[in-house]
C-alpha cells in the first residue's frame, strides 16, 4: 500500500489495519493467492458447505509447498485437519517418504519464520496424538513444543543437516530482507547473521549460543511488522531444541 501510494515500501503501525483505513486511508481488503484462488469453490459450493471442508478453526483446503529430503518435493493441496504429519512425509500420495532410506531429523511446518521442530515434536502433539496438518494441530503447545502452520512451506531435513548451517542460511536471508525501520530488527538480524556465521565457519565460541539467545528475544515483539518475530522464531526453537549441533 505505501508504493502503491508512491512512497518507500515499509510497513505500517496497525491499527488503523488496512481494512479500515488502507490505500489513500479508504478501507482496502489486501489477499495473497491462495485466498484469491479460494474464492470460485466458496461462490460455486456455497460459503457453508465450503466451510464443512477441514475441521474445527481450520476450514477449506490448503496448499503446501513440500521440499527437502523428501522422495516427492511438490505442491499439494490437503484438506485441513485430515492428513497427519506422518502420512503427509510418509505416505506415496504426498512426500513418498526421507529419501536415500535415511531418518527424518527435522521440520520446518510452514516457511522459515515458523519454529524447527524435531522429529518427535513434529510427529507428535504434547499429549501423544499424532500431529496433524492444521492450524491449531501443528500450533499445540506453543512455541516450547509447537510451530505454525503458516504459509505451508513445509521443508523436510534428513539426519545429515546440521541445524546451525540450515539457520545461517535463514538468517542471511532476514537480514537482507529487513526494511531497517526498526533497530531491533535492523540491527539484530545482522548480528545473528554474523554470528551464526562465526560458528558455522568453526570460528564461534559456546558463549555464542547464548548471545544468539539473547539477541533473539530483544528482536520478537519488539517491530512493526512480524519480519522481527519470523526472524528471531528460528533462531529460538533452533537453539531449545538442537543445542548440540551448534555445540
Amino acid at each position: 500500500l505505501e508504493s502503491l501510494e508512491g512512497k518507500r515500501g515499509n510497513p505500517r503501525m496497525k491499527p488503523p489495519f488496512p481494512a479500515v483505513a488502507g490505500l489513500y486511508g479508504c478501507p482496502t481488503v489486501v489477499n495473497n493467492v491462495e485466498t484469491i484462488a479460494s474464492v470460485v469453490p466458496v461462490i460455486e459450493m456455497g460459503g457453508d458447505a465450503y466451510a464443512q471442508i477441514g475441521v474445527g478453526k481450520s476450514t477449506g483446503t490448503k496448499l503446501i509447498s513440500a521440499s527437502g529430503h523428501i522422495n516427492k518435493p511438490g505442491v499439494y493441496e490437503i484438506e485441513l485437519g485430515k492428513v497427519s504429519v506422518e502420512e503427509f512425509i510418509y505416505s506415496d500420495e504426498y512426500c513418498g517418504g526421507i529419501w536415500k532410506g535415511r531418518k527424518l531429523k527435522a521440520v520446518v511446518a510452514g516457511g522459515s519464520s515458523v519454529p524447527i521442530l524435531p522429529t518427535e515434536l513434529i510427529l507428535k502433539t504434547a499429549n501423544g496424538e499424532p500431529r496433524m496438518m492444521s492450524y491449531e494441530s501443528l500450533s499445540d503447545g506453543g512455541f516450547i513444543t509447537g510451530t505454525m502452520l503458516g504459509s505451508g512451506g513445509f521443508i523436510v531435513m534428513d539426519e545429515t543437516v546440521n541445524i546451525a548451517k540450515n539457520l545461517f542460511t535463514f538468517a542471511r536471508f532476514y537480514h537482507h530482507e529487513s526494511c531497517g525501520q526498526c533497530s531491533p530488527c535492523r540491527e539484530g538480524t545482522g548480528w545473528m547473521e554474523k554470528v551464526l556465521h562465526n560458528i558455522t565457519d568453526g570460528h564461534g565460541k559456546r558463549s555464542d549460543i547464548d548471545l544468539l539467545w539473547d539477541i533473539q528475544t530483544k528482536i520478537d515483539g519488539k517491530t512493526i511488522c512480524p519480519l522481527g518475530d519470523a526472524a528471531s522464531w528460528p533462531v529460538a526453537s533452533a537453539i531449545r531444541h538442537f543445542r548440540a549441533d551448534f555445540e
